[in-house]
């Protein structure tokens, strides 16, 4: 299937991509999406959004006349930059060609979004209404202005502009104009970036994923109880609009599904909506192992392996392995810690070295990433590791025996009662990052 994309562009730029279209016809389809004001990019972009695989937009300015709050970050978008090389050179040619010109009577609006060129702007002209409004599009119809205004004044001889939509209002007033566009081969660079972006996230959205589902009862699950989950998961997979692939296997429940749609279930594997679903009417422990593989025989290992993890951990409770083996969860709150089966050399090397498990040692560096800091309590450990507090203790003395960690003694929250002892683990900067041993 080709890839479509939206090209939200002014007229200007279309000859460039008029004269790529027919080389990417084979493996890319373009959406023409010509603005003459930029007021009108917002409601472009969202009224083709769900139409479109990503976006190319002309210029950094075009991008920024977007509202931020409507992007959609799954969706990819490529901006054509703002060549200020180009300007460079073209103001060189000016200066060879014409050296009666006087660049102090230039109108450049490039000059008030290019940061290096600030230190020229006191050889151009001072005219005009300053651009320092912090609303955008106040700035952008200034800039306008400026140019038609300074040029009826007689105030300028050339106006150079990044802005392919201003050029049809200069042409009307008869200002003489030069207009920087990016280059055709920065143009193709720019297209085949996102196309390549695209295909990626495509093959990586139908990677194969499995879950294995059970809920925790004295005895093995009847299956009388395995059906009633299984149409449990039915009337969800229903209720987010995917195909039900719900099957009972081997004392299981499975749901053979896509990275993608694993994605969407799990709010990109942070919350696991299924579990939540499950939790409302299941009144037993629920234990998910979800698991991906470039086949469903890997995804259905890996998911097995990651039900192993949820079994291990405390309560009902979610967990994914990717085909790297990097294990994560409990995907039931925004606090997901991250470590890998195979393990890190450096880390493999420090557990030893501590005399501690090492995907413990992963867990407990992940929770400290979580949560900004190298100072926890034994709690703290207890959670991330789903054991008592008395289990992590003995951990954390271990640590502590082999000059790893030092105690220390803190009022934290409201600064209330007695200060509580933590564990400040040496291994990390303040911040909860691994630091140089």
């Amino acid at each position: 299937m080709k890839i479509k994309l939206g090209i939200i562009t002014p007229e200007t730029h279309m000859d460039y991509f008029r004269a790529i279209e027919e080389e990417m016809r084979s493996v890319c389809q373009f959406r023409f999406l010509t603005i003459s004001n930029f007021r009108e990019t917002t409601d472009i972009y969202l009224k083709n959004l769900g139409l479109v695989d990503g976006f190319v937009i002309s210029g950094r300015l075009l991008y920024e006349s977007i509202d931020k709050e409507c992007l959609d970050t799954k969706v990819p978008t490529h901006i054509l930059q703002d060549n200020e090389n180009l300007l460079y050179r073209e103001l060189f040619r000016l200066l060879v060609t014409e050296p009666e010109l006087d660049i102090s009577r230039i109108y450049v609006d490039y000059a008030y979004i290019i940061d290096s060129f600030s230190e020229f702007q006191k050889y151009l002209t001072h005219e005009g209404k300053p651009v320092d409004s912090n609303d955008f599009f106040e700035r952008v119809e200034t800039m306008l202005e400026n140019h038609i205004t300074l040029w009826e004044e007689k105030k300028t001889d050339l106006s150079i502009t990044a802005f392919g939509h201003f050029v049809p209002e200069l042409k009307k007033h008869g200002v003489r104009y030069i207009l920087i566009r990016p280059t055709l081969e920065n143009v193709k660079e720019t297209i085949t970036e996102i196309i390549n972006e695209i295909t990626i996230l495509k093959l990586k959205n139908q990677r194969a994923v499995v879950a294995c589902l059970s809920i925790e009862t004295a005895q093995l699950p009847a299956i009388e109880q395995l059906q009633e989950l299984k149409d449990l998961v039915s009337r969800f997979l229903l209720s987010v609009n995917l195909a039900d692939t719900a099957q009972i296997s081997e004392g299981y429940v499975r749901l053979y599904t896509t990275y993608g749609s694993f994605m969407k279930i799990t709010s990109d594997a942070l919350n696991c909506t299924l579990l939540e679903y499950l939790g409302e009417s299941v009144s037993e422990t629920v234990k998910i192992g979800w698991g991906s593989g470039h086949e469903y025989y890997q995804a259905n290992e890996n998911a097995t392996k990651a039900h192993r993890q949820a079994k291990a951990f405390t309560g009902s409770c979610s967990f994914f392995i990717n085909e790297d083996q990097k294990v994560i969860g409990p995907m039931k709150s925004m606090n997901v810690i991250q470590f890998s089966e195979q393990g890190d050399p450096g880390i493999i090397s420090l557990a030893k070295r501590m005399g501690i498990n090492n995907i413990n040692l992963q867990k407990i560096i992940s929770y400290a990433e979580i949560m900004r800091t190298n100072k926890l309590s034994s709690e703290d450990v207890a959670q991330c590791l789903s054991m008592t507090v008395r289990g992590a203790n003995r951990i954390l003395n271990k640590i502590e025996e082999k000059n790893y960690v030092q105690t220390v003694f803190e009022k934290r929250d409201n600064g209330k009662g007695r200060p509580k002892k933590y564990y400040e683990l040496l291994f990390l900067d303040k911040d909860g990052n691994r630091s140089g041993e």
